[in-house]
């Protein structure tokens, strides 16, 4: 998933395809800190190019609760379009640009 704004990063370069790399919440502390990656576009994401800009952004301790028995990255992304500035109108794309992860090879025990 990622969303698509054309924004400008600090290096005054235009980037349109913006995606969560990390995510950490610490439920002791009940903090939220969401990293952002800002690739040129989502072809160059797609060629495997490495983000124009990774910014984390932490969560107030106010929005905390929103995070809570949801899947914390779709929440994330809802987020980011509703508080920051730039992110508003927004759209999702929600086509996976990862290749699959190899399938679990299961030892037999011998009994």
């Amino acid at each position: 998933m990622a969303i698509i704004k054309e924004l400008n990063t600090k290096f005054g370069v235009g980037a349109s395809y913006h995606r969560i790399t990390a995510f950490n919440i610490s439920y002791s502390n009940k903090k939220i800190t969401v990293c952002v990656a800002s690739y040129l576009s989502k072809e160059a994401r797609a060629s495997n190019n490495h983000p124009i800009e990774e910014v984390d952004i932490s969560i107030p301790f106010s929005d905390y609760g929103l995070f809570l028995d949801v899947n914390p990255i779709v929440e994330g992304y809802n987020w980011l379009k509703q508080n920051v500035i730039g992110f508003e109108d927004a759209l999702d794309d929600y086509d996976v640009l990862e290749p699959p992860l190899a399938e679990a090879i299961e030892e037999k025990v011998n009994e």
